[in-house]
């Protein structure tokens, strides 16, 4: 009987509210986070509506994050976080950037519908592949005018590349490296950068991006 009941109070997870959403906590996070305070620093800044139709949080190590090399994922309503964060500023990142891609679901129209930010984000892939080619680089073969995330596009830029000289060369032109790769990571890294204390240099590097952003903070 006590080992049943010491396994049923290790296996039941500790659950705790975000904006009227339960974040579930499977697995425990390291001592040096507060999981709870991190959510309830983005709950003081993120408007209500950002949490329609958010079914539910899940915080647990998943295998997927270990084939994917990810830390956090949306699907379909439920945003999934590892436990194994280094800082609490990795959990902010995390739970912000992972919001974006919630939004991209429920407003859609109004974030891609005017087509704006497509075509900024057109625009910074045509003059990263104009940049890359200035630098010696072959890029024929890779789809730069592609929306989607492309594998080998990704391996390209990544791993031919490299982060050190991709970094260099989308310095001005994204406002990290990781937008590059697709139109869904160009919302998301500008909505984090935006929501994470970088709103004048997204303002500066993707205007059309900020101020999508901050249309989408102030709907009613």
């Amino acid at each position: 009987m006590r080992n049943y009941i010491i396994e049923k109070v290790t296996n039941t997870p500790l659950s705790f509210k975000f904006g009227g959403v339960t974040v579930d906590e499977f697995d425990p996070m390291p001592d040096s986070i507060n999981a709870q305070g991190c959510f309830a620093a983005v709950e003081d800044i993120f408007p209500w509506h950002y949490y329609q139709d958010l079914q539910n949080i899940q915080i647990g190590h998943r295998q997927e994050f270990d084939e994917r090399n990810i830390t956090a994922l949306y699907d379909d309503g439920v945003l999934y976080l590892t436990n194994q964060q280094k800082s609490d500023k990795d959990l902010l990142d995390d739970i912000v950037h992972e919001f974006a891609h919630h939004l991209e679901e429920i407003y859609t129209d109004t974030i891609y519908g005017d087509q704006k930010v497509v075509k900024e984000f057109r625009h910074k892939r045509q003059q990263l592949n104009f940049e890359l080619q200035s630098e010696g680089y072959w890029t024929q073969e890779y789809d730069f005018k592609g929306l989607q995330y492309n594998e080998e596009l990704d391996n390209f830029l990544y791993k031919r590349i490299g982060k050190s000289l991709l970094k260099m060369i989308t310095s001005g032109l994204f406002i990290r490296p990781y937008a590059s790769v697709s139109l869904r990571e160009y919302f998301a890294t500008g909505f984090e950068a935006f929501y994470m204390g970088q709103k004048d240099k997204l303002k500066k590097i993707s205007p059309i991006l900020y101020n999508k952003v901050e249309e989408l903070h102030n709907l009613s």
